[in-house]
């Protein structure tokens, strides 16, 4: 055969092997996963095509056969002969593997590398040999198993033949014959792979929805947990006198005009504390049904004829806590109840409008379709993105997916079923957080895909390699963004930028986790004054373009070694740690801690100027610093917390260290 056509062969030899040796070391490499390995469809798509572009490139313009030739000459080896193709082969498939592997091997190595951060990244030959070395000896192998066997084909068509124009026209034919089982072995192999691409894709873009859904449901929850705390939380405060808590209008103790002067005294104080939240009752209930404080019409409308006193105390029951949840009271479904008992006779009752949980729901860009309800215990609908279901039970197709009686506060469930993703978290107070959405929509994409890897198989035939490598990267560049994008917003909290409540406190205690002896630790909690009023007169948009500009205001006072988190509503949390080296005492840390904060107070009194003057808006913070080994993330919040509080009660636009508030 003349040059021109061994030359062909060898690159039809380079394109099978491209194809084959592509595949297996994305199935090592796929055994033994890092941090920078991208999913296996992805994976596998990038090393074929990489793969046929250096194997072409080597069979182009390096002389393995030459070399092949030389060696089996050597060993007087016959062209035609067994042994000879036995020989042949050991140049060309270790000479394809070690240059194809490394190179390959090598640029996914760079690329990953440039993902890692500077100062944690290690060095490139390390990377690059740790992952070469080990793919090296099953790509030889297997290199030279497909190699002889393609040679003892090869060999057997172009064994001699009698005449010169009987050669030319087999080697013509032999040309032809080769390009139809090239174009059938791109289109088959293409498929094939192409089909498991979609597969494994699906599969990865599953397991990112469930992750997406699942980090979306756990925000809920904490979000609903804070506001059902902080309705919890008021009421209490009625028990910081005995005069609130011990007055009983059916006792005899007090005269009529001291009753009056009682009730006032507690009707003052309700109004004082139920001004902090949007209630729709906030007052006491007393046995005989005298009520102080306001309860709305639209309740004492559901109970005409009926002991409200009575209705409520049965639903506390036994309860050891004393109190009750309850939603559906005499059809009231557009509201929802908190009953805290305050004496033998006396009940607080306390209400808002189911509408209200609104605002705690969180939709994430990428799931438009998503559908969040919020359930009672069994399995009644309390709140619903969808219309008209409050009040209903939860839809049977969801129900039948999850055991929803035997789930406890706190617990969490993710199920994949054929017609819906759906994660369901529990509160702290039983109610349960339910995040579903449509497997048909999720996965729309993938069918489209489906139709557009055919396109690709049959391009990548009529065009050989090339166009098709162009073809599949377009594929696979949109799916790994989209799988960034996704991680990228379980993490981020939409409105502020900066991590949500989840992503924070698993940052923190991996620092925690990792931090060695002779580190301070701070731990900051921040809380925007008055930020009610500025939902109550500014609107809750412009409420949340305030929440958007106080997070880029902390990102742009801290830098990258802070780390800054959104934990619900108008309250952030900063963690900054450091050496004990760099600081002479640790006051001289706190010092530095509390000219941030001022830094942060001054740009936020310029930053919301017109806020401060229409609604009083001003910001707070508490300050817990500690040079402990291993504190807890829960000790680091509950203190910074407490301290925060003694920020908020003694006059707000202020910060507190903890261990050094004033009496």
């Amino acid at each position: 055969m003349d040059q021109r056509s061994n030359r062909w062969i060898e690159i039809v030899k380079a394109v099978i092997m491209a194809f084959a040796m592509g595949t297996v070391s994305s199935v090592i490499v796929a055994q033994t996963p890092t941090s920078t390995t991208p999913p296996f469809p992805i994976l596998c798509l990038l090393n074929i095509t990489e793969s046929l572009v250096v194997s072409i490139l080597v069979a182009c313009f390096v002389p393995l056969g030459k070399l092949g030739e030389l060696l089996a000459e050597k060993y007087r080896a016959g062209r035609f002969t067994i042994v000879y193709v036995l020989v042949h082969s050991i140049p060309l498939a270790i000479g394809y593997s070690l240059i194809v592997s490394a190179s390959v091997s090598f640029f996914n190595i760079a690329m990953a590398r440039m993902r890692i951060p500077a100062n944690q990244a290690p060095p490139l030959m390390h990377m690059w040999l740790s992952t070469w070395l080990p793919l090296l000896l099953p790509l030889i192998l297997i290199a030279y198993a497909i190699y002889v066997v393609l040679a003892l084909l090869f060999t057997v068509k172009a064994s001699p033949a009698s005449g010169k124009t009987e050669t030319g026209k087999r080697m013509k034919w032999f040309q032809i014959e080769l390009l139809i089982v090239f174009a059938v072995i791109v289109v088959g192999v293409t498929l094939v792979v192409d089909f498991v691409v979609v597969d494994r894709s699906e599969s990865a873009m599953k397991s990112k929805v469930s992750e997406l859904i699942a980090a979306n449901s756990r925000q809920i929850e904490l979000n609903i947990n804070s506001y059902m705390e902080r309705m919890q939380t008021t009421p209490t405060l009625l028990f910081s006198d005995e005069i609130y808590y011990e007055y009983d209008p059916l006792s005899d103790e007090l005269g009529e005009y001291e009753k009056v002067k009682r009730e006032e005294l507690i009707s003052d104080r309700i109004v004082d504390i139920g001004l902090m939240n949007n209630y729709l009752d906030f007052g006491i209930v007393y046995s005989n049904d005298h009520k102080i404080g306001w309860i709305s019409n639209g309740t004492k409308r559901r109970f005409d004829g009926e002991s409200i006193y009575d209705a409520f105390a049965s639903l506390i029951g036994d309860n050891p806590r004393e109190e009750a949840w309850c939603f559906g009271i005499n059809g009231s479904n557009d509201r929802i109840f908190y009953i805290k008992r305050l004496n033998e006779n006396a009940l607080i009752l306390t209400s808002v409008y189911t509408r209200e949980l609104t605002y705690v729901f969180v939709y994430p860009e990428q799931l438009d379709d998503i559908n969040i309800r919020l359930t009672d215990q069994n399995g009644t609908i309390i709140f619903s993105s969808l219309p008209d279901e409050a009040g209903k039970d939860i839809p049977s197709k969801l129900l039948d997916m999850i055991d929803i009686g035997s789930l406890q506060a706190g617990d969490s469930r993710t199920v994949t079923g054929d017609d819906y993703f759906l994660n369901t978290n529990v509160c702290a107070n039983g109610w349960r957080v339910l995040c579903s959405v449509p497997v048909n929509i999720i996965l729309k994409e993938t069918d489209n895909l489906k139709l557009f890897t055919i396109r690709i198989s049959v391009l990548m035939a009529i065009i050989f390699v090339l166009i098709g490598i162009l073809l599949i990267r377009r594929v696979s560049v949109p799916m790994d963004d989209l799988v960034l994008s996704l991680q990228y917003k379980a993490e981020i909290d939409k409105l502020s930028n900066v991590m949500n409540k989840a992503t924070f406190q698993e940052e923190v205690e991996n620092h925690l986790a990792q931090t060695k002896d002779a580190v301070y630790h701070a731990f900051v909690m921040i809380d925007m004054d008055n930020f009610k009023q500025v939902n109550d007169m500014l609107g809750h948009s412009y409420g949340d373009q305030v929440i958007i500009r106080f997070g880029k205001l902390l990102k742009t006072l801290y830098s990258s070694d802070t780390i800054i988190g959104r934990l619900g509503g108008d309250e952030f949390a900063l963690y900054i740690e450091a050496k004990m080296d760099d600081f002479p005492d640790k006051e001289a840390f706190i010092l530095r801690i509390t000219d941030s904060l001022e830094k942060v107070q001054d740009g936020f009194l310029t930053e919301f100027a017109a806020e401060r003057e229409k609604c009083r808006l001003s910001v707070s913070a508490g300050i817990y610093a500690v040079n402990d080994a291993a504190p807890s993330f829960a000790e680091l919040y509950e203190r910074a917390d407490s301290a925060l509080y003694t920020s908020k009660r003694n006059g707000k636009q202020r910060y507190t260290v903890y261990g050094e508030e004033k009496p």
